[in-house]
């Protein structure tokens, strides 16, 4: 199957669940159609009309931001839209297309793990194109929780940039140990499963939500923090100012979340890049103490106490 046809059967299951939407597009940045997919009977004049609006827009947008897209919405004479940014290594942008009597903004953080989907394929690297579905208040529902609520938990993955949160999801999830390569961003909301039998007749499915770190994005995080059962908070060894990010992330987790009693857990990664690390260790055990929350130490490329922390991990979820 080519990218264009992978990526219009995903666009096509995002038309499927989300009933408000009437279009869906990825235009490269000189606003061409590198696929799309729309509801039966929308008219082949109105996507001309669209992409006539989005050249206008993309232009502007070069014009005065030279290194990044972002995201947006905008309204026009028929039709409400939304763009953001699918990354810089393979450029393009991910656009909706709603009616005005949509609430697209309550449909924006599902788009943001279809947005996910695509870039790694635009960027050649496999992905599952099953979404999850999604309720009419714009509440996504896991395959597993269709079966059993009680037994499935969501937790939530956060830090700065390139702290190793994909390669941590990855390799607990997939047992996946990646070589070193280029850092490609998470550029909305990256899922992985994990399922786990707990005792004989129970078990557990953990889904593994790892949210993009950029600024621009914490208005999508606070929609995925209220639905959490916990919160995995890192920072990079290697780079002393995700450490000092930290107390950031505690606070925004703690702001946005619901339930004041699910675990919060620091954890400092990429161990294996660096051989002395006691004062930094010092520092984030007075921030955990100071927070009452766990630290932990991983390496999210070799596994390194992966195991360990997902089993405290789970042992405090119920």
């Amino acid at each position: 199957m080519s990218k264009v046809s992978t990526i219009e059967e995903l666009l096509g299951q995002l038309l499927h669940e989300v009933n408000n939407l009437l279009a869906a597009l990825v235009v490269d940045l000189d606003g061409l159609i590198i696929a799309r997919s729309s509801v039966k009977g929308f008219d082949e004049e109105l996507i001309g009309a669209i992409m006539a609006i989005l050249d206008q827009t993309i232009n502007k947008i070069k014009r005065y931001a030279k290194t990044s897209f972002g995201s947006g919405t905008f309204d026009t004479n028929d039709f409400q839209l939304f763009y953001m940014e699918l990354g810089n290594k393979t450029p393009a942008i991910f656009v909706l297309v709603a009616n005005h009597y949509s609430n697209i903004d309550q449909y924006i953080p599902y788009a943001y793990i279809v947005a996910e989907k695509i870039s790694k394929i635009l960027n050649n690297h496999d992905t599952l194109l099953k979404i999850p579905k999604l309720k009419d208040n714009g509440e996504m529902i896991f395959p597993a929780e269709k079966y059993n609520k009680n037994n499935v938990k969501r937790i939530t993955i956060v830090g700065s940039e390139a702290v190793g949160k994909s390669r941590l999801s990855e390799i607990y999830c997939n047992s996946i140990i990646k070589e070193n390569g280029i850092y490609i961003p998470t550029i909305g909301i990256s899922v992985n499963a994990k399922e786990l039998q707990i005792a004989r007749n129970f078990n557990l499915t953990l889904y593994l939500l790892d949210l993009s770190g950029l600024k621009s994005f914490v208005k999508i995080r606070k929609f995925y923090y209220k639905y959490s059962n916990a919160v995995l908070i890192l920072f990079d060894y290697t780079n002393i100012k995700t450490f000092n990010d930290i107390t950031g992330w505690i606070e925004e987790s703690r702001h946005f979340i619901k339930n004041q009693e699910i675990p919060i857990i620091l954890i400092g990664n990429k161990i294996d890049h660096i051989e002395n690390r006691e004062e930094i260790k010092s520092q984030a055990c007075k921030l955990a103490e100071q927070y009452k929350i766990p630290f932990f130490e991983t390496s999210a490329l070799t596994g390194e106490g992966i195991d360990e922390l997902f089993t405290y991990l789970i042992s405090n979820l119920f």
